[in-house]
């Protein structure tokens, strides 16, 4: 039987017509290896955008809390105290909040000062009304632990964390080990000076603030050595006193107030300095390092300046180049780890005394 010539074409039309529409092998993997170029070239620009959201997120809540310390300053004629905590040495302010905020119920006076935090103080600023209210004044921190234990969401840079890390063990660096929440990554401006005794024996409490101790330890011309006592490397915060802004002779606008804090835990294997310096505390309610930070550059006590230097008294953050800080008359400003602190009368650490009569020009990077 004789099959028509136009049959025969439209059968072989067909034949082809679904040969090219399937894909070969090597077809199919150029495709593939196209959308892993394409993937890879557009995950990075997505991490680009979250770490930009996250970085806004974490100066807004700076803002927030250097708001909320004003208004308290504004409404209590003075700045929350950085402690409230009694004197437990015979030296001048080696106050040990840590140990005190630690305390079995026998061991305190009920209603005195029980180790707590300027954080504490101005809950009510920051919508933590009920947290606030919740605290029991007659017992210390360890006492309020349910409460102690609350996270707040202002307090956590979402660069590092939403909450306390376990498998980066940030519950060891809390009151108790056993806790779970409660952290904060912004902390005060203690001033420029040696704040916190390194070893963690003495729980990193406040160091003298006697004539006896200078900072730095060593002199240099640019650098000469300050009394503790003498007011010069003060800090907007200071344990037990309420100070307003009128004792800040620098003007608030060239003094930090508030910055974010490093999150140190020791390297595996570490001891001595290489551990204890290396070791922060953590918890809102805590008054001291884990609340508080200095400015200082004083390589004689192993600090080496800056911020993210890995020294547990100084400021950082988990943001890539530096670390976010408010300043006293309340902007937010990011200032860069390549900021001059070579000694402790360059620009960042002058920055955190607030009346020693030096200028400190400062060319901030904002959010």
């Amino acid at each position: 039987m004789n099959v028509p010539n136009k049959m025969i074409d439209l059968k072989t039309a067909r034949c082809h017509s679904c040969s090219r529409c399937a894909f070969t092998l090597v077809e199919m993997l150029l495709v593939i290896a196209i959308i892993a170029i394409l993937l890879a070239l557009l995950l990075p620009a997505v991490q680009g955008v979250r770490e930009s959201a996250r970085r806004i997120a974490c100066g807004n809540n700076l803002k927030q809390l250097a708001l909320a310390v004003l208004h308290y300053d504004h409404q209590h004629r003075g700045f929350p105290a950085a402690a409230n905590v009694s004197e437990k040495d015979t030296c001048v302010g080696c106050f040990d909040p840590w140990s005190e905020a630690k305390l079995s119920d026998s061991a305190f006076t009920p209603g005195e000062k029980h180790g707590t935090s300027w954080i504490l103080e101005i809950l009510p600023y920051i919508e933590e009304s009920s947290v606030y209210n919740q605290w029991n004044r007659q017992t210390n921190v360890l006492g309020n632990a349910a409460i102690a234990q609350t996270n707040i969401s202002t307090l956590y840079c979402p660069s590092r964390r939403a909450g306390i890390r376990v498998d980066k063990n940030d519950h060891k660096n809390l009151l108790d080990e056993s806790w779970r929440g409660g952290g904060t990554d912004y902390g005060g401006c203690y001033g420029r000076l040696d704040g916190f005794m390194n070893n963690t024996a003495d729980q990193h409490r406040f160091c003298d603030m006697s004539a006896s101790t200078q900072t730095p330890t060593t002199a240099t011309a640019l650098s000469p050595r300050i009394k503790h006592d003498s007011g010069l490397l003060d800090g907007i915060f200071r344990p037990n006193s309420k100070r307003d802004s009128a004792a800040a002779f620098d003007g608030l606008a060239n003094v930090i107030l508030l910055g974010e804090l490093q999150r140190l835990r020791p390297l595996a294997g570490a001891s001595g300095s290489s551990a204890y310096n290396r070791t922060s505390y953590d918890g809102w309610a805590v008054g001291g390092v884990a609340t508080l930070f200095d400015t200082a550059t004083d390589p004689g006590r192993s600090n080496p300046g800056g911020l993210n230097n890995n020294f547990f008294e100084s400021p950082g953050s988990d943001h890539l180049g530096g670390a976010f800080f408010a300043i006293g008359d309340g902007s937010i400003q990011f200032i860069s780890e390549f900021v001059d602190a070579k000694d402790n009368n360059s620009i960042f650490p002058l920055l955190g005394s607030m009346r020693d009569g030096a200028s400190a020009g400062l060319e901030l990077t904002s959010n």
